[in-house]
């Protein structure tokens, strides 16, 4: 609090030098647009628009509450199936967005169903929780191997319990 005054002039200073530099002295071209393009931002608008509609739908049933529950529930629905369908979209980023996308409709869901806050916490842990464990072990073979092995296992098992009681019922 002391350097409040100096912090202020540096920052106030720093700004105006900015201004003067030699990335804002150049005349601007159609390059400079190069890269743009409202293809990109698909995901961002999927998304708001989906949360837009729960909250409009929360707002129609009653507002309060309901409102943030539902948009929760349509922008993390509206995220994931964008996702679902665009595989490619945010390239190496996309396994995260699918993790927030299912906390966030984990969240919208769990506060819905238990109208509560433990809810929204049990719903925001097994929706993020959930989603990263599927991501993770999507392109595991290992993990696919040994899920398999299980499935068999269990499979015999199932098999030997239904010979044993067809033996006892004899």
């Amino acid at each position: 609090m002391r350097y409040k005054k100096f912090w202020i002039l540096s920052l106030c200073l720093g700004l105006l030098f900015m201004l003067s530099s030699t990335a804002f002295s150049q005349e601007m071209s159609s390059r400079d647009l190069n890269g743009t393009s409202p293809q990109h931002y698909k995901y961002i608008i999927t998304t708001l628009g989906g949360a837009a509609v729960g909250a409009g739908l929360g707002f129609v049933l009653g507002g309060g509450a309901k409102t943030g529950k539902l948009a929760l529930i349509g922008g993390g629905g509206a995220s994931a199936w964008y996702l679902h369908t665009h595989r490619s979209t945010l390239g190496k980023f996309h396994d995260w967005a699918m993790v927030g996308s299912g906390t966030g409709l984990g969240a919208g869901l769990g506060w819905t169903i238990c109208n509560c806050n433990k809810g929204l916490v049990a719903g925001t842990l097994l929706g993020g929780g959930g989603t990263a464990v599927w991501e993770a072990m999507k392109n595991d073979s290992a993990a696919h191997n040994a899920l398999q092995r299980l499935d068999k296992n269990a499979k015999k098992a199932d098999r030997k319990a239904d010979e044993r009681a067809s033996n006892n019922q004899r």
